[in-house]
């Protein structure tokens, strides 16, 4: 991925109070990586656990300040790490998970209370290049030994910082808070004022709950600036030399009003998540499979803000897209195929409602295909050619071919996991990869490539053959787009590719994309392609991108007062 620089993000355990919560810090990931900015989560223990780890070390005689206290304890940073790492993978976001002796982050003193040192920046950097994301335990560090040490309580803040200092990369600290406030905004008598811009000493005067104060001292120290804020927050403290200057927050926006249309594998994750997100979101009205079979247009046209489509065909979407837009609503969909038929005509109507049309979900699920193809043009950038692998299906039969299987057997195997329709045809054949090709040719400003104009080569037992004797060589299903003379040219077919080329490694069904454009950078995506999960997040990410920009404009212009919630419609 191009690069858009480096950003350290720290979620301590006021956040992450359970194993569901990490579900949310992914989202977290997801948010900037779809901007192309590199990130170092840094993980605290979850709520509770380092006070537990603590006392079952004293409830088996281990002295106060030992060497064995601090590996004990560590364990709770290692586990959430791991966790997180999990979490990143099932949604189809590459990383490393790291601990503090592989990046070299070295401290002395106390072994319960120690200071930093150093860190491996180069080491670190590399890994971060090559995967994108690298999840670190806070808290933790090792000595010259190599012995683990803890760096006091609130110790991730610490950590934060010193990898942030390292690679000279933004740092955010992620609390239950949206930002420092002048006191505790809990306590009884007059309103806590916010800080928008705080320096280092008005942290060191809080009680350091909210930024530990050794953490604090070391950025003063070295002139670290970085911010403090809530989980998806836009408008966190920033902590430096500026200030103090105090936010003008006016009236908090309600949550926003969600429609959902649909709630097969995509549309039930998303509400999955959205149970998780109700401070920023509140499901009015459901259109789901049941015993009658109202029409969903009474969803879409119930009142909300967003309507999400994830019904999938072409001719009900489209009128469902169409009726949310001339009332009001903006719209997230999944659906390719209703934008590679009506694409025109969706955005024609966008534009004419004066509300948006977001659909990342559309190509690549959780790799950021159309977020980066539409950055570039906003950029300026014209895109030159697109290659890649955008059918998670067809490439996980293709290597279940390569492992040994019959091509019927990788197909029933990737149906029960749920990566296939009972009927695959639009998978394999490449209509569904022609679909995504059109909808990222229309993002880059190409309107009206018709799917008829795309070659496309079916993957049957003919290529299941040619797969079984490609020997190093990597058969995959690629889809390309090449601009000549000012057009845009598709082809999707069964190609095979080297081990040296970025499509070569893509494992099941994960997907891959290259976009070389005109001043001749060019960035390699990778993601899970197929599945609940990586669907979801995108579909996801869309609607927190439209919380943020309302809670931006109800900052500046007020808000609506607050949602009502409508009656389910069953389809």
């Amino acid at each position: 991925m191009r690069c858009g620089g480096v950003i350290v993000v720290k979620f301590g355990g006021s956040v992450l109070r359970s194993e569901d919560s990490l579900r949310l810090a992914v989202h977290e990931v997801l948010r900037w990586r779809r901007d192309g900015v590199r990130v170092v989560a840094v993980v605290s223990a979850l709520a509770g656990r380092t006070d537990a780890l603590f006392a079952e070390c004293r409830s088996t005689g281990l002295g106060a300040g030992t060497y064995a206290t601090a590996a004990r304890v560590a364990c709770g940073e290692a586990e959430s790490a791991a966790r997180l790492g999990v979490e990143l993978d099932a949604t189809g976001i590459e990383a490393a998970v790291l601990s503090p002796g592989t990046i070299g982050l070295l401290a002395e003193g106390d072994p319960l209370d120690a200071d930093p040192i150093g860190v491996d920046a180069v080491r670190l950097r590399g890994v971060l290049e090559g995967q994108g994301v690298v999840v670190v335990p806070g808290y933790v560090a090792c000595d010259r030994s190599g012995r683990t040490v803890l760096l006091g309580r609130g110790g991730s803040d610490l950590t934060a910082l010193c990898l942030a200092h390292a690679l000279g990369a933004r740092c955010r600290l992620v609390k239950d808070v949206d930002g420092l406030y002048e006191h505790d905004p809990l306590r009884p008598g007059p309103r806590a004022r916010r800080y928008a811009q705080a320096r280092w000493v008005d942290a060191l005067a809080t009680d350091g709950s909210i930024v530990q104060h050794k953490a604090a001292e070391f950025a003063l120290r070295h002139s670290i600036e970085f911010e403090l804020g809530r989980l998806g927050g836009d408008t966190p403290t920033l902590i430096g030399t500026g200030g103090p200057r105090w936010a003008d927050d006016g009236e908090r926006r309600p949550p926003l009003r969600v429609a959902v249309l649909g709630t097969g594998t995509v549309g039930g994750g998303v509400l999955e998540a959205l149970a998780q997100l109700r401070e920023q979101f509140t499901v009015v009205a459901i259109a789901a499979r049941g015993v009658s079979r109202l029409h969903p247009h009474e969803a879409a046209r119930c009142g909300a803000d967003v309507v999400v489509e994830c019904l999938g065909g072409t001719e009900t979407a489209r009128e469902c897209i169409l009726a949310a837009l001339a009332t009001g609503a903006d719209v997230v969909t999944s659906n390719k195929a209703v934008l590679a038929a009506h694409g025109d005509e969706i955005a024609t109507a966008a534009r004419e409602a004066g509300r948006s049309v977001s659909a990342s979900a559309a190509v690549g699920g959780s790799t950021p295909v159309l977020t980066r193809v539409a950055r570039g043009r906003t950029e300026g950038r014209g895109l030159r050619r697109v290659t890649g692998v955008l059918n998670g299906t067809a490439n996980f039969v293709l290597e279940r071919v390569r492992q040994g299987d019959t091509l019927a057997a990788a197909i029933d195997v990737a149906r029960r996991l749920g990566l296939a329709e009972r009927d695959p045809a639009r998978d394999l054949d490449g209509r569904d990869a022609v679909d995504k090709l059109a909808v990222v040719a229309a993002t880059a400003g190409f309107a009206g490539l018709p799917a008829t104009s795309i070659c496309r080569e079916t993957i049957d037992e003919a290529v299941a053959e040619r797969v079984r004797r490609a020997g190093r060589l990597r058969l995959r299903q690629v889809a390309r787009l090449v601009r000549v003379a000012g057009e845009l040219r598709g082809s999707v077919a069964i190609e095979a590719v080297s081990d040296d080329h970025p499509l070569h490694a893509v494992p099941s069904e994960w997907n891959a994309v290259v976009l070389e454009w005109d001043d001749g950078s060019r960035e390699v995506l990778r993601g899970r392609g197929a599945g609940r999960r990586p669907t979801a997040a995108a579909v996801v990410g869309d609607l927190l991108d439209l919380h943020r920009a309302a809670s931006r404009n109800a900052i500046q212009c007020g808000v609506p007062g607050p949602a009502e919630v409508n009656d389910v419609v069953v389809l």
